[in-house]
């Protein structure tokens, strides 16, 4: 049976030896072939997925359309009157930041970015065209601002609208000679995205959304304190309260990132992040099971009915105060709670409760006075210039197929070229993996849509109706999902009925197809010769960044001792910190575990992750007891000796005589919950350093290019997309 099983395991070895060596011995050749094989085998299954999902729901997505669609054709017809239908082109980019935004809240300053940005990338595009250098050098300088100013991991396709426009700037280069007649282009687009968003804001009522989603999330946390008084705690009160947090993150994090809110609510829903963050912890962290007699269930009833007090508090100054005084009154009876967890964590909700409360009303987070090389640290928070990064690694792609297609349809006088460097900059997608899905769905669209479009030249459409039908085409094309195959057929179909007035339909399909083939080829080899991006490297630097971010906390507490960072700065660095390790945690839970080693080394970077997460809640409740004055002043001499030697520890992190000087540090300490935390730490930060060790090759080693290359692979065969 021995034999048996080591033959197995030589063949079931050699299969996979087989299947990455296939990987990575794939040319761009034989990627058009399996491009070509996936379009022969999928096509039925996205028809049937077309006509059983789509089909039934696409009355219902036609009418979410209809404003990005009217939009669309709104600026298309002014832009007509005005320009001529020949300088339609920026009108798709446009309506793609019109799509973007106009369900979210706009602040001022967003209209005024919509000017400075377009300026911008006119003044690229018109530098790119002035010959075959300048084109080389600004297509590839270029990805690296909008990616870099607008993109990061957690958010990648922030870069996408800009660098649209960029990029279709380029394609008619002739009309850029005139670049006052361009300036004039953009202007009226701006004018017309402007107050087509805010007519949307007023008919939606975005401003007032945002702060009702606030308050069903704050009635959700009151709901499931009160849960856990009625039946204590079990798997399914802290799966839901891990689900709260990541809900009440990813919300903080939108809102933020993307300014989808009021100054005041942004605010807010951090701090709330942070309180559902520190509920899931701590509750976690509580010996509780499941049952009629929880213990402490009289003061879990009181933070619930607080919550919901707060919540209803928010927008009202004087009940702000009022509630303010119950949460203090609450704190001042802490004291007489005997469980030390349970203190801790019904003072550190009520401390955060307090802060929420007092700091409801600020729009804005204080200016804090740092050094240069700080504040600079904080600027390039996510944008760090590093091989591992996937800012660097998705800009240096981009920059290749741009300066490639972009210089090629310069250089050469084929009409309608410029279909090569659109079709290619909307391959390049910022994971290779989600390239490589969306070659088989664009290559199926594109073909139908050739299809298509033969058909309806067929019948000899006049003028208006050509017109009529690519309006149709637009609203459909709006209704479908993005980098789906639908999508796709639309936008073929409607940038071939708009050419087919002013060329020949057989040629335009025939350059079509041709610039498609192209593109594919381009983006292929990019996707494979140049810093090819798999999940395990994004993971790799998602450890590293959170490894970075500790330090930088700890220098941002060390510089709360002075009173210079508010609740909103640190808030904000902690969400960030929690976005980083959720998506570091999905990569880890989906670690294969088909040998004993690798579910032991799986286990490992679970607890690696674990750990780090306990670390900087620890640091969130430092923070709370530092804001709140629960640490004498006189005692911060010896809290900044502490915070500094668990700086220099934190990256990379080590253990070593400094955290043993630190350890020394806390019985100089009065405060109890201050030095229970200090411990919590340093005990969590041993348990750290052995589990790097053990699972070394998963959160330190770095895939090899052949590994990458075929991680990828399988990914876009597995149909893994973002």
């Amino acid at each position: 049976m021995g034999m048996i099983a080591a033959g197995a395991d030589r063949e079931r070895a050699g299969r996979e030896r087989r299947a990455e060596e296939s990987a990575w011995s794939g040319s761009a050749a034989s990627g058009l072939v399996g491009l070509a094989m996936w379009g022969a085998a999928s096509l039925s299954d996205e028809l049937t997925h077309w006509r059983r999902d789509t089909v039934p729901e696409l009355p219902a997505k036609i009418r979410e359309a209809l404003p990005v669609a009217g939009f669309f054709i709104v600026l298309f017809w002014i832009v007509v009157g005005l320009f001529g239908i020949s300088h339609v082109m920026p009108v798709s980019c446009y309506t793609t930041l019109f799509n973007v935004r106009h369900r979210k809240y706009n602040k001022p300053t967003q209209y005024l970015r919509f000017f400075a940005v377009s300026y911008l990338a006119l003044l690229a595009a018109r530098l790119a065209t002035l010959g075959v250098v300048p084109s080389i050098a600004i297509n590839a300088a270029m990805p690296f601002v909008f990616v870099f100013m607008r993109s990061s991991q957690l958010n990648p396709r922030r870069y996408f609208p800009y660098t649209m426009l960029f990029v279709f700037l380029q394609l008619r280069p002739e009309y850029l000679d005139d670049l006052a007649l361009e300036a004039g282009l953009l202007t009226v687009c701006c004018i017309v995205l402007t107050v087509a968003l805010l007519v949307s804001g007023i008919a939606y009522h975005k401003a007032d959304d945002n702060l009702r989603q606030l308050h069903d999330m704050v009635a959700r946390l009151a709901d499931e304190l009160d849960h856990m008084a009625d039946t204590g705690i079990g798997g399914s009160t802290r799966r839901e309260l891990l689900r709260l947090r990541a809900d009440y993150t990813k919300l903080a994090y939108g809102v933020r990132e993307d300014a989808n809110a009021q100054p005041t609510v942004s605010n807010l829903y951090d701090m709330f992040a942070m309180l559902a963050q520190r509920t899931a912890y701590l509750v976690g962290r509580l010996e509780w099971h499941e049952g009629p007699g929880c213990p402490n269930a009289p003061y879990l009833r009181k933070l619930a009915s607080l919550t919901r007090d707060v919540g209803i508090a928010l927008e009202s100054q004087g009940r702000r105060a009022l509630v303010a005084e119950r949460a203090q009154g609450l704190l001042d009876e802490a004291d007489s709670i005997e469980n030390d967890r349970f203190r801790l964590f019904y003072r550190s909700y009520l401390h955060m409760t307090l802060l929420v409360l007092r700091d409801a009303g600020r729009r804005f987070a204080g200016v804090w006075s740092m050094s240069p090389l700080t504040q600079l640290r904080i600027a390039s928070f996510r944008k760090h210039p590093t091989l591992d990064s996937f800012e660097l690694r998705f800009s240096v792609r981009c920059a290749a197929v741009l300066a490639v297609s972009c210089t090629v349809s310069l250089a050469s006088p084929v009409d309608h070229l410029y279909w090569f460097p659109l079709t290619a900059f909307l391959l390049t997608q910022p994971f290779p993996a989600e390239s490589i899905r969306r070659m088989r769905t664009r290559t199926m669209g594109t073909v139908l849509g050739c299809l298509f479009v033969h058909g309806l030249s067929l019948l000899s459409l006049p003028y208006p109706a050509v017109m009529a039908v690519g309006m149709v085409l637009i609203t459909c094309l709006y209704a479908s999902t993005p980098g789906g195959t639908p999508m796709a057929f639309f936008a073929t179909a409607y940038a071939l009925s708009m050419a087919s007035v002013s060329i020949d339909d057989q040629y335009a399909i025939w350059m079509r197809l041709a610039c498609l083939a192209a593109a594919v080829l381009l983006v292929s080899l990019v996707n494979r010769l140049v810093m090819p991006t798999s999940d395990h490297t994004l993971f790799l630097a998602n450890v590293h960044e959170l490894f970075a971010l500790l330090e930088r906390y700890w220098a941002l507490l060390r510089k709360s001792l002075e009173g210079t960072v508010d609740a909103v700065t640190s808030s904000e660095a902690l969400l960030h910190i929690q976005m980083v390790h959720t998506q570091a945690a999905a990569y880890a839970n989906k670690i294969p575990e088909r040998t004993l080693d690798e579910r032991a080394e799986k286990q490992m970077t679970r607890r690696v992750l674990f750990c780090l997460w306990e670390l900087v809640c620890e640091l969130e409740q430092l923070g709370f007891l530092i804001r709140v004055d629960a640490v004498d002043a006189t005692e911060y001499p010896r809290l900044e000796r502490f915070m500094l030697l668990a700086e220099m520890c934190s990256n990379p992190f080590v253990v070593d005589a400094r955290l043993g000087e630190a350890e020394q540090l806390i019985e100089g300490f009065k405060e109890e919950d201050l030095k229970y935390l200090l411990r919590q730490y340093l005990k969590r930060a041993g348990v750290l350093a052995a589990a790097l060790a053990a699972a070394r090759g998963t959160v330190m080693g770095r895939p090899s290019y052949r590994e990458e290359v075929a991680e990828i692979g399988n990914g876009a065969v597995d149909g893994s997309s973002r």
